[in-house]
């Protein structure tokens, strides 16, 4: 009887060792592409930032080379494919919510392009705030505060 008892326990804890944690992105090419991918997104965004205060078609020109660079970061991560980001569940998710960080800052230098700046505004995603969806995936990859308020 114990000897049954300590198969199954053994069994099941195999199965939740090699089970997919859906909030986590856990395999190794991705881990250390977003790593390195982040890094460059990281310091190309940094080198792109002006003061708010700074003349309107600069601000735009910023927040334009910034986006490039976020747009650079999703590039590497595709070309890992999208079988292989669809593996480890988090990790297209992760992809597209970058994506959707782009658009929503793209919205907002076209408004302050044209004189009329609207906040912007980041969406929810199945009741998660964007940027916790892309912090919390455990990614090296935290959104820079330079992309939040441009």
């Amino acid at each position: 009887m114990a000897a049954v008892v300590v198969s199954v326990a053994l069994s099941k804890l195999w199965t939740f060792a090699n089970a997919d944690d859906p909030d986590v992105v856990e395999q190794g090419a991705i881990l250390r592409m977003a790593s390195s991918a982040c890094a460059q997104m990281r310091e190309s965004a940094a080198a792109a930032a002006v003061a708010p205060t700074a003349p309107i078609p600069r601000r735009v020109g910023a927040i334009n080379a910034q986006n490039d660079a976020v747009v650079e970061l999703i590039t590497a991560m595709q070309t890992l494919g999208a079988e292989r980001l669809q593996a480890d569940q988090p990790a297209a998710e992760w992809v597209e919510d970058w994506q959707r960080l782009v658009t929503a800052r793209d919205a907002y230098a076209r408004s302050l392009a044209a004189g009329k700046p609207k906040p912007m505004n980041l969406p929810t995603i199945d009741g998660k705030p964007l940027v916790d969806r892309l912090n919390n995936v455990g990614l090296n990859c935290r959104v820079p505060l330079v992309l939040l308020a441009p």
